[in-house]
């Protein structure tokens, strides 16, 4: 927890509300597990940000009504190429799988790519915003949500521990 903290920069107690696991995701006191990725936005341009995996139930996160990745609709196409590929003359329905990944069919997602007006691409990016946080305060996150840009508002939970000075 040591070195942690010394990379990190965060004070300890904040270091102990936001918690790695073991598949690189960080879980954050407002209710959401955030992931580093890249999506294509409608415009055609890529964006780099932190991808909300998880929103728990009654969390700041949920009241605010972002949206945890989902991707049910788009595996589900891909077992119908994968499957049309195994009949006769269907073989040629597998080339559909890279353009189905690229343009992100059937995903629904919320990707947070800014915090009160400063720019997010990675976890120290959005934990260094996070660091001068009270409780009851507001937070403005830039969001991309299926390729679209919004702004949400969201108030700074009680459970967000600052360093005293």
């Amino acid at each position: 927890m040591r070195y942690q903290a010394e990379q990190s920069g965060l004070p300890p107690e904040q270091l102990r509300n936001s918690k790695f696991d073991s598949e690189g995701e960080l879980s954050t006191p407002f209710g959401m597990q955030l992931r580093e990725a890249k999506r294509t936005l409608k415009s055609g341009e890529e964006a780099d940000g932190l991808l909300i995996t998880v929103v728990v139930k009654g969390s700041p996160a949920a009241a605010v009504g972002l949206h945890a990745y989902s991707h049910g609709v788009h595996d589900a196409i891909t077992g119908v190429v994968v499957a049309s590929s195994m009949v006769p003359f269907g073989q040629f329905a597998i080339l559909l799988l890279p353009v189905l990944d690229y343009a992100q069919v059937g995903e629904s997602y919320d990707m947070i790519i800014g915090v009160d007006g400063s720019r997010v691409t990675n976890f120290l990016d959005f934990q260094d915003r996070m660091r001068d946080l009270q409780p009851g305060e507001l937070i403005y996150l830039s969001v991309v949500r299926n390729g679209k840009r919004l702004q949400v508002t969201m108030p700074v939970p009680a459970n967000v521990l600052q360093a005293t000075n």
